[in-house]
């Protein structure tokens, strides 16, 4: 028979264990993550806005689409946060005159025109290889900013026409978008019966380059006629975004290539680029350089060309699709004596949050394990527009200096178990089981007479 102190013993033990393997988490048991910034709240508002830093783009798991970025209070309980959506723009009527630029026919087997855009964004086209033949049935024009089209006026003419035209747009001169297709231009008669119809409708995302085809060759549109484009542009001192930020890469590997020369640029982090910029180094005075982002070991994706030329200034960026990048390749048809010097602007993802239980809060990055919970904070900062109007933006905050929290750590995943709460479980079991056969033990001595 059990001592009774044995059986007062072992009930201490099961309940200990009972107790820990239910008790709230501790702070070490809390999800681990790399790095983290407090945040400086300068007054009271609804809703704030958090601008992530360039060294949290290092430490966001690579696999985590940014899930990994998390905001909690002074207790490390997170709060309600969210990807923050931007408010939509305002925009204002425009109208403006573009000049059509014919693009040259190109001739069987001899490679055609080429079509590219300087780091202005100014329209460059070049003859191919051989003399152009027949009538010109392509045009190209540019808007100079982003328009959202809504009627485009072609040139009056000096004779009859009857055209049927196509019309395309494009952000970048090579992915096109049709607005219009098969409209008819008309121009018949003069005087009280005539026919003018130079007037087409266009709809869609604002671009800057436009396209006009036809399959007629009878355009009547000489060199230097303007076509007149109306629409309405977005107001750039009311966009809501974050602000442009610029980073100097260094050259981190060079290799010659098709007769040319390859410059690799490796960013210290994937950060979301939108905008490129290059100078010659010293001796340099002209090149074209492609600009490809590297993907793969085999694989890029083409952003553009970039042309420099003396004098020119180096400050208008060659802008780009934004999407996270880590490596960018600068290909020059012709070897320069020095590699030349990048620059990329990116704009930093933002995440909006409620100011929910106890300040000061922290922004935290960085973790294999843990995730942003599905908050509704789109709904929350969609109702906050509708009471407060559509001028309402959230406040936005600032970082105190970063400070390492798990590290590398946070990033390993697996390499870190934490064996307490299943141990205390195994012991809860045993004990679990030790009781059930004591009781059974009990139940099976006969009753004392």
């Amino acid at each position: 028979m059990m001592r009774r102190d044995g059986r007062i013993g072992l009930f201490v033990l099961y309940a200990a264990a009972f107790s820990a393997a239910f008790a709230p988490a501790r702070a070490g048991d809390d999800p681990l993550y790399a790095y983290g910034w407090p945040i400086q709240v300068a007054s009271h508002a609804e809703a704030y806005v958090v601008a992530l830093p360039q060294e949290a783009y290092a430490w966001a798991a690579p696999d985590a689409g940014l899930g990994d970025v998390v905001i909690v209070d002074a207790k490390g309980r997170e709060v309600a946060t969210g990807p923050y959506e931007a408010a939509a723009p305002t925009s204002h009527p425009v109208t403006l005159d573009a000049p059509l630029l014919p693009v040259p026919n190109g001739s069987d087997g001899v490679a055609g025109p080429s079509i590219r855009r300087t780091t202005a964004g100014d329209i460059v086209i070049e003859p191919g290889a051989a003399a152009s033949t027949g009538r010109v049935h392509e045009w190209l024009f540019d808007a100079r900013t982003a328009i959202s089209a809504e009627r485009l006026e072609f040139p009056p003419t000096q004779g009859d026409v009857k055209l049927s035209v196509d019309i395309d747009a494009s952000t970048n001169l090579q992915d096109w978008q049709p607005r219009a297709t098969g409209s008819s231009i008309v121009s018949l008669g003069h005087g009280d019966g005539a026919v003018d119809a130079r007037v087409v409708k266009l709809d869609g995302p604002a671009a800057r380059y436009y396209r006009v085809r036809t399959s007629s060759d009878d355009a009547p549109w000489a060199e230097g006629a303007k076509v007149t484009l109306s629409g309405s542009v977005v107001d750039a001192a009311a966009l809501d975004e974050a602000a442009r930020q610029w980073l100097d890469v260094a050259n981190t590997a060079s290799a010659v290539s098709g007769g040319g020369m390859d410059y690799d640029y490796k960013l210290p982090a994937a950060l979301p680029l939108s905008a490129l910029r290059v100078t010659l180094g010293e001796g340099d005075s002209v090149a074209r350089l492609g600009v490809i982002s590297v993907t793969g070991t085999v694989s890029g994706e083409s952003l553009g060309t970039i042309v420099v030329t003396p004098g020119q200034d180096d400050k208008r960026p060659l802008g780009v699709p934004p999407q996270r990048r880590d490596l960018i390749r600068l290909h020059s048809a012709t070897s320069l004596r020095s590699a030349p010097k990048l620059s990329v602007g990116w704009r930093p993802d933002r995440f909006v949050f409620l100011p929910e239980g106890t300040p000061p809060y922290r922004l935290q990055v960085g973790s294999a394990t843990s995730r942003r919970a599905a908050w509704p904070v789109d709904d929350a900062v969609a109702a906050l527009r509708t009471r407060n109007g559509a001028a309402w933006r959230p406040e936005p905050v600032t970082l105190g200096a970063g400070q390492s929290m798990a590290g590398k750590r946070a990033l390993a995943g697996d390499e870190h178990v934490d064996w307490t709460r299943p141990l205390l479980w195994i012991v809860l079991l045993l004990g679990a089981a030790l009781v059930a056969g004591m009781a059974a033990t009990l139940l099976r001595k006969p009753p004392k007479t």
